[in-house]
């Protein structure tokens, strides 16, 4: 039987997180086998407030309210306004198509079929970085519209032309620039000067001290354009200028990434002799991951692990981040760290049967019955593709990257 997702779909946030998790599970290197994904997302909502994987470029920010602007300006109820928003998506999708837009265009492929549409994908960072209030829906937004509209048709005028009216907020952003005439026509990603400094202030007001705030405001000099762009969110020429509590953090993060890659590596390895699988003719999966874990310890060891006090702050940063941390992750992780430290050659746990065990047992405790290596579930462990939860965890540096790219190439114009 194929396994079914269910969930009650309550908000666009909510919703966006589902997606996202649903995502990981199409890509052999994000699958979070050993149930870390809670600490991972938790570094990734730290480091980089307000993005997600389902991202593709910053401008949707913007696109997102002009959208809903403009149906709120041309329709005179609500239903009206949600049916013409919802129309206006699609819209937007062929709008970026004409402008000569290709990678990174929401419903591209989906073309009318579309179900994650750009308000849905992008809410999260509309409410994280104050584009839009927290807790504001579309619909309460197209309400309040509404309401103003009322106010203005029958409040007081005042006796100076210049006064505002004392109207109810939609929870829009003031400050939002204006919309591009005829965008839903022709549009691209490129943003405009005024869209760049809406999106800069944004980000270091609502996420002040975060290390995307940094990031949108200190571009490292060697970073000129994407393919100078750093491979990793802890490459030295970005860490050389970062404030002692970001380096700190940084450096928990990177140390983190690379300890919990090892325990993914050992996974692989035991599915591995688990199925006895060869990549050709004269190379084993086996040997395959005994060499690549030989390689990491090397870099494990250089770079050290986290301390206990270090595990510490990442445990009070996952719970201030609203996550549940249950205490067989935090004995997990601290158990795999300890065995780590006390090795001195990688063949120490490469050829441990506790650590091995430890891997196997985790793997259980998390899918139960669906477990690749729970007793008599065969059927899941050929289904094995050779690589699982393989890729290190980079926080969605890969999908920042894009963003403050956007960013930076409309400061190289200033």
């Amino acid at each position: 039987m194929s396994s079914v997702f269910g969930w009650v779909a309550t908000d666009a946030e909510q919703r966006r997180r589902m997606m996202e998790i649903v995502d990981q599970f199409r890509d052999s290197t994000t699958v979070d086998d050993l149930g870390l994904g809670g600490i991972r997302d938790a570094f990734s909502d730290t480091l980089f407030p307000g993005t997600s994987t389902l991202h593709t470029r910053i401008r949707y920010a913007l696109f997102v309210p002009w959208t809903m602007q403009l149906a709120s300006e041309r329709n005179a109820t609500v239903s009206e306004m949600s049916a013409a928003f919802t129309r206006s998506e699609f819209q937007l999708t062929q709008s970026l198509l004409n402008g000569g837009e290709a990678e990174g265009v929401i419903g591209r492929v989906a073309g009318s079929d579309l179900k994650r549409t750009a308000s849905t994908v992008y809410w999260g960072m509309l409410s994280t970085w104050g584009v839009f209030e927290r807790g504001f829906t579309v619909r309460e937004y197209f309400e309040r519209c509404l309401l103003r509209r009322e106010q203005r048709r029958v409040l007081p005028r005042a006796d100076d032309p210049e006064a505002a009216l004392d109207l109810t907020p939609t929870g829009l952003h003031e400050g939002l620039p204006a919309a591009p005439p005829d965008f839903l026509s022709a549009a691209d990603f490129t943003l405009r000067p005024e869209d760049a400094q809406f999106l800069r202030e944004a980000i270091t007001h609502r996420a002040p001290g975060s290390f995307l705030a940094h990031l949108v405001e200190n571009q490292p000099t060697s970073w000129t354009d994407l393919n100078s762009a750093p491979d990793s969110f802890a490459s030295p020429e970005i860490a050389v200028d970062l404030p002692p509590d970001l380096r700190g953090l940084v450096t928990r993060a990177k140390k983190y990434a690379i300890a919990v890659h090892g325990a993914s590596l050992v996974y692989n390895l035991v599915l591995a002799r688990r199925t006895g699988r060869y990549i050709d003719d004269e190379t084993t999966y086996e040997g395959h991951y005994i060499d690549w874990i030989r390689e990491w310890f090397d870099e494990a060891q250089a770079e050290g692990t986290p301390t206990a006090e270090e595990q510490n702050q990442i445990w009070l940063m996952v719970t201030a981040t609203g996550r549940a941390l249950s205490r067989s992750t935090m004995t997990f992780v601290r158990d795999w760290i300890a065995s780590v430290d006390a090795a001195t050659t990688a063949d120490q746990l490469i050829k441990s049967a506790d650590v091995n065990q430890r891997i196997v047992s985790r793997e259980r405790e998390k899918k139960g019955a669906r477990a690749r290596l729970a007793a008599g579930n065969r059927r899941a462990l050929d289904a094995w593709s050779g690589a699982a939860g393989t890729g290190r965890n980079n926080f969605r540096w890969n999908y920042v990257v894009q963003h403050l790219q956007d960013l930076y190439d409309v400061r190289g114009t200033d």
